[in-house]
């Protein structure tokens, strides 16, 4: 056994790398001058701060990236947004030895200096514009009573710059291995196990023992992920702010001329009085003229001071709007899910497509099936709201930390026959919802959220699956990754009401699995009923994530015949058997001109479907799990072993 372990280990190093044909590019933006959300390739985002590089109106902005490629960006500023977002030029990776926990701010002479935690250490550079490049100057201990900080912020004073540290209060998560069956998150009466862990911040002034700065140890939960200085006027030059997990965003009022006087915290507030809460989990924070800029898991928002107080003494600032970039890829969020229809009833075919933060969103093509041409997304609306699903409290299986992901992955198709084009969703919760559509053709309304029923029970399998549907005879089919981790078919009895029709089976009679392991390892499957070989039958393609085997644990794709540390791959099961009577081949990856294994990059999950999009199809619409798109020729795949 160990040789083999070792052979498959060899083969899991060598595919680990993101792979499309030669000549692939994302789909971009086609607003004008090419404008959508920024948004590096990357899973998160920090900004480390802003300063004047390019001698524009505003400043320039450093960014870094996490959760894939990591390196420093330098974005120039060449616009200001009708709406008040900042424009920038399309990146340049910067040089620098480090990556993140740092803090990257411009002194009055006009230097750029980054502060960076490595390890104990703080480290001093410079930032060099002509080689873009940041020069290390000083490494020093970091002060007694800091012991690995989570992040740090700056505030820059006439003798130099006092610094805030992140803090964990040491206490301890839930303890097991959440890929097992032992992993209980959450106890017999429904309460997340583990203690709840909170961050809090220490200052530091150069000199002397650094010293607790805020109320309390239990602050924020889980994590800040940055401290930014901001002015936010007369009696404010001086406050913080800081993210958090859950995506609040914490203000602290700042009564010292030098060092640090913190009032207790302050959530900051939006014009209805009510703490703003950040779309995406993660959120990190810096200071820019006008406002701030928040990110993480997700592209930018920058967010406008009102120069309005609460009587709490929180600051009001406006809704988060995306900071754009010009020339950009379209952008549909971190691990999306896409499906292609004509959702405004203009005859070509749009992209809607869902990803993890629980939105769905709308790619409007203004360009021929042919030759598409995107618009940057806008967010679906029902019941009068933007739909976002999340697992809050309970609906994840990892536990309570996952409470702002959704995982949201829709479908579309005209469920009741009234010609109108509905929405099926899979998230997170491993529940199914039907979206009605109640407006036209032309302009879509859709109904709140109603669930899926079969047996009077809520239609339930495993997470983060994507159902697939199709009309069959004169009626309409769904298929799922079932309770018992099995393909599974069911047949619409009436709107919210479904019959079971039996597992779905392979060519020789055994059930299609789709997990590689309990927990965590489970679900993950995107399904989209789709005839790709043009024989009149119902093919499966399937979006994947690295812990997936399909259709057993032993045999399966892509874990573990391609590799355990593979990425998600798109798959191809082929229909032997008819539409009515469903018999599936074992499924096999897309593959280029030169053989090579099509996968897109990303190994927690990513979406594929079939589509007619682009002429000459059928074609392969993928994703990438940092939020790109891609249209691959059909005639330039194979799908053979």
């Amino acid at each position: 056994m160990k040789p083999l372990l070792f052979v498959i280990f060899l083969v899991s190093a060598c595919l680990a790398e993101p792979h499309l044909p030669e000549g692939t590019k994302a789909l971009p933006s086609a607003a004008e001058k090419g404008r959508g959300p920024l948004a590096l390739v990357n899973l998160n985002h920090h900004v480390l701060g802003h300063a004047r590089v390019f001698g524009g109106k505003q400043p320039d902005l450093f960014v870094a990236g996490y959760g894939g490629p990591q390196a420093v960006h330098l974005f120039r500023w060449v616009d200001t947004a009708e709406n008040g977002a900042p424009v920038f030029a399309e990146p340049v990776v910067v040089k620098c030895a480090f990556k993140d926990k740092g803090v990257v701010f411009q002194r009055k002479d006009g230097s750029i200096t980054g502060l960076w935690i490595s390890k104990e250490e703080l480290v001093t550079t410079i930032f060099n514009r002509a080689k873009l490049e940041f020069i290390e100057t000083m490494r020093e201990r970091l002060p007694k009573g800091v012991k690995s900080p989570s992040s740090l912020g700056a505030l820059v004073n006439e003798d130099g710059v006092d610094l805030a540290f992140e803090m964990s209060d040491g206490t301890k998560g839930p303890q097991g291995d959440p890929w097992t069956e032992e992993w209980r998150p959450f106890n017999s009466s429904g309460i997340a196990t583990g203690g709840l862990r909170y961050r809090y911040l220490m200052g530091w002034t150069g000199k002397g023992e650094a010293w607790q700065i805020t109320k309390t140890q239990r602050e924020v939960y889980f994590s800040m992920h940055s401290i930014t200085g901001i002015d936010l006027g007369p009696g404010h030059e001086r406050d913080l702010i800081t993210g958090s997990r859950q995506g609040n965003l914490v203000h602290y009022h700042n009564q010292a001329a030098s060092g640090f006087d913190l009032e207790g915290k302050q959530w900051v507030a939006g014009e209805d009085g009510n703490a703003l809460r950040h779309p995406s989990i993660n959120p990190s924070v810096s200071a820019y003229p006008g406002g701030l800029i928040a990110c993480g898991e997700g592209s930018l928002y920058f967010y406008r001071f009102t120069g309005k107080w609460m009587s709490s003494g929180a600051p009001v600032f406006d809704d988060p709007v995306s900071v754009l970039q010009e020339n950009a890829d379209l952008y549909a969020g971190t691990l999306p899910s896409p499906t292609t229809v004509d959702w405004n009833g203009d005859g070509v075919l749009d992209i809607l497509a869902g990803n993890s933060e629980g939105f769905v969103l709308f790619f409007e093509n203004i360009g021929r099936n042919d030759e598409p041409k995107f618009l940057p997304a806008t967010r679906v609306r029902a019941g009068g709201r933007e739909i976002q699903v999340q697992a809050g409290y309970s609906g994840s299986l990892q536990g309570l930390q996952e409470a702002r992901w959704g995982y949201l992955s829709p479908n579309a198709i005209d469920w009741n026959g009234d010609g109108t084009l509905d929405l099926i969703t899979g998230d997170i919760t491993g529940d199914y919802r039907i979206y009605l559509n109640r407006g036209t053709k032309t302009e879509p309304k859709l109904d709140v959220a109603h669930p899926l029923y079969c047996d009077g029970i809520d239609l339930h399998g495993m997470w983060r699956c994507r159902p697939a549907v199709a009309k069959i005879g004169d009626r309409m089919a769904l298929a799922i990754v079932d309770g018992e981790d099995h393909f599974h078919l069911f047949w619409r009895i009436d709107d919210y009401n479904v019959e079971d029709g039996g597992k779905l089976m392979l060519e020789d009679g055994k059930t299609i699995g789709a997990s590689g392991g309990p927990g965590g390892l489970s679900g993950r499957c995107k399904l989209d009923f789709f005839d790709w070989n043009q024989d009149g039958h119902l093919d499966f393609v399937i979006g994947t994530g690295r812990v997936n085997a399909i259709p057993d644990r032993e045999t399966g794709m892509p874990m573990p015949t391609i590799g355990v540390k593979t990425l998600g791959t798109p798959l191809l099961m082929l229909n032997t058997g008819t539409n009515e009577r469903m018999k599936f081949a074992r499924p096999v990856p897309f593959r280029d001109e030169a053989r090579k294994i099509i996968q897109p990059g990303g190994a927690h999950e990513t979406g594929a479907v079939g589509t007619f999009l682009g002429g000459k199809g059928p074609n392969l619409l993928i994703c990438n799990e940092a939020g790109r798109l891609f249209l691959l020729p059909g005639h330039r795949l194979s799908v053979t072993r």
